[in-house]
């Protein structure tokens, strides 16, 4: 079986075998799909994926609601439906749509009305406990998937994918987890398949396209149903022209989505078991799917591959893959296609760290369509962290001569240091940097030093990507010794006690005290926040918090360190109460924050007009600023 063949779902025709699967973006407004959501699809069918499902998000029925999920059961629905459809067809790619409720793992706030569930069981990702559904609210909830699935096809989709994975009150009616029931609806295998089977017999009965089954295979969380359950499940569910297999819950959604903290769940056994019990084509995936993934994948027993996070990083990774070109690959950090969504962070909508353009297809046009520069330039960059590598690649495909030169020997910048242990993923993201200069035919310089006497009038324009410098121990004050939490990614040596300072907040603290107990030391960190490295991703933040105390580590939140005495006591203060109390650790390691190394970039600004800072240098930020900074320059210029 081959990635790039052709293939069917029902009567379906399908160009290939990969799949952009339902993901939520948080393109709605007012339960309407909006032209960015339609942009975003149709990037992917333009990428080479054959099938895209989606949008994620999809309502069947006003008992759920929300901000970020599209009305599909109603008619106003139907034009940016149409708009979504259409834009992925224009790129020869067929669309399913996929419908869901969510049951018990969302809020009512948004309507201010109660949530509806098989029984009373709150989800833990929610503060609410739902209204067990009563017999016309399970009639309306039917009624309302067929509804919706009309309202599918009448906008041009190919089929209709019902989700029983996560944010799904079908997935709820199968869980002994969440269904508690003692009517028909609840008990064996059967009762509590039965309102899946009716559902999908409506939603059959209403169109004429293929139906899926969008099943978590295990809930992965307490109580909830587990891989050894998937026979039992499939057998007594029916009515299905083909089965997406997936995991979790929105509970368990940091494992569903495995990241750098995370160890992704096993998921080619279950698959393969599943595949064995139906006889319907099958749609499989992992937590993190690349094209090398395909192989096994169909050997499990998969017909289609499902791709998400890797197609958010690179959209044209199908129709790269099909040519032997280089793809931009994902790094697993979840800081923006996930946090963005379930964060509701960086303006709240689907994004990607590697690609500045995943969000905002509407707004650039994908890179290769991007016009040469209208008059080249001679241009040095100085800096070869992730900004000056970004920014160099794209200016030299856009016909720009361009110089990069680094003042180390070896290219990106505070990646090496920060690629290490759970991070290690984000080498990806130095080496795809690399690639991409050396493809474009950079000049790249290692050992290079630049002082601002160095640059005279025969370059066009100067790029500054200096970066930032290691946070500053000097400036707390402390008469005792401390070492940057920087120099210990680095290498330096502490005691077997260590105390932990955090002001950082983000995941350099996490990443510091794992490399600390990995050394056996005994490690307590202190944070002013409730509990160390606050600001880190929500679907990371589990992760890291289970393998630190898992190894043993202690929080003391809401503190701050008032003073480090020459002898090494330190002193604690309570933030809330003003208490202090001490401690006298051999070592006090402080995660800090960086500066802007901005010095070049000002003495250059007053010499010449032609010059530019980017990333770190104007004020150090996380990754995905570094992309899309260095890019966005590059564009323009």
């Amino acid at each position: 079986m081959d990635l790039f063949e052709p293939a069917s779902l029902g009567e379906l025709s399908v160009p290939n075998r990969g799949a952009f699967r339902a993901v939520r973006t948080r393109f709605v407004e007012d339960g309407q799909p909006t032209g960015e959501l339609a942009a975003h699809l149709a990037a992917r069918a333009a990428g080479g994926a054959g099938l895209v499902v989606g949008p994620a998000q999809m309502l069947v029925h006003p008992s759920a609601s929300g901000p970020s999920f599209v009305d599909a059961y109603e008619a106003d629905a139907l034009p940016g439906l149409t708009q979504v459809a259409d834009a992925v067809h224009g790129h020869d790619a067929r669309i399913v749509g996929q419908l869901t409720h969510t049951g018990a793992e969302a809020g009512g706030d948004w309507e201010m009305q109660p949530q509806l569930a098989p029984s009373a069981s709150p989800s833990d990702a929610t503060y609410e406990m739902p209204k067990t559904m009563e017999r016309r609210d399970i009639e309306g909830i039917i009624d309302g998937f067929a509804d919706a699935a009309r309202n599918l096809e009448s906008a041009r989709f190919d089929g209709v994918e019902l989700s029983a994975g996560p944010f799904s009150v079908l997935r709820q009616f199968l869980s002994p987890r969440y269904n508690t029931r003692t009517d028909e609806y609840g008990g064996d295998w059967p009762a509590r398949a039965r309102f899946v089977n009716e559902t999908l017999a409506a939603v059959s009965d209403a169109i004429d396209g293929p139906v899926g089954l969008h099943l978590s295979l295990a809930e992965l969380e307490y109580g909830g149903y587990e891989f050894d359950d998937v026979p039992r499940i499939l057998e007594v569910v029916e009515g299905f022209d083909y089965l997406s297999c997936t995991v979790g819950t929105n509970t368990s959604y940091n494992q569903t989505h495995a990241g750098v903290s995370v160890v992704e769940p096993e998921l080619l056994g279950p698959i393969e078991t599943a595949a064995a019990e139906v006889d319907v084509p099958v749609v499989g995936r992992l937590p993190f799917t690349t094209v090398s993934d395909a192989d096994a994948l169909f050997d499990a027993g998969a017909d289609f591959v499902s791709f998400t996070r890797q197609l958010l990083a690179d959209e044209r990774t199908l129709s790269k893959a099909a040519g032997g070109e280089r793809v931009d690959r994902c790094i697993q950090c979840n800081q923006k296609c996930l946090e963005g969504v379930y964060g509701h962070a960086h303006g709240g909508h689907v994004e990607c760290v590697v690609n500045p353009r995943t969000g905002r297809e509407s707004e650039l046009s994908a890179l290769e369509d991007v016009e040469p520069a209208a008059l080249p330039q001679r241009v040095l960059v100085v800096g070869g962290g992730p900004v000056g590598l970004r920014f160099a690649a794209v200016a030299a495909d856009r016909g720009h001569d361009v110089t990069l030169r680094e003042a180390s020997d070896s290219l990106g910048g505070q990646l090496g240091l920060a690629a290490q242990g759970m991070l290690e993923p984000l080498a990806r993201s130095a080496e795809d940097l690399e690639a991409a200069v050396r493809e474009a035919g950079v000049d790249v310089q290692l050992d290079a030093p630049v002082a601002a006497e160095d640059v005279d009038r025969s370059w066009d324009a100067v790029v500054v990507a200096t970066g930032a410098t290691r946070p500053d121990t000097e400036t707390y004050d402390f008469e005792g010794d401390v070492v940057n939490a920087f120099d210990v990614l680095a290498g330096a040596a502490v005691g077997d006690d260590v105390l932990l300072f955090d002001e950082n907040r983000w995941v350099i603290t996490m990443q510091v005290g794992l490399e600390l107990l990995a050394r056996g030391a005994t490690v307590e960190m202190v944070s002013s926040d409730h509990y160390p490295g606050f600001r880190t991703e929500q679907p990371n933040l589990p992760g890291f918090v289970s393998a630190l105390q898992g190894e043993g580590a202690t929080f003391t939140g809401n503190h701050t360190v008032d003073a480090v005495d020459p002898d090494g006591t330190v002193t604690l203060r309570n933030t809330l109460t003003g208490a202090t109390d001490t401690r006298i650790p051999d070592t006090v390691v402080v995660a800090g924050r960086r500066q802007a190394d901005e010095s070049l970039y000002l003495e250059l600004d007053e010499r010449r007009d032609d010059v530019y800072r980017v990333g770190d240098a104007v004020s150090p930020r996380k990754l995905d600023r570094a992309y899309y900074d260095g890019e966005l320059l590059a564009r323009r210029l």
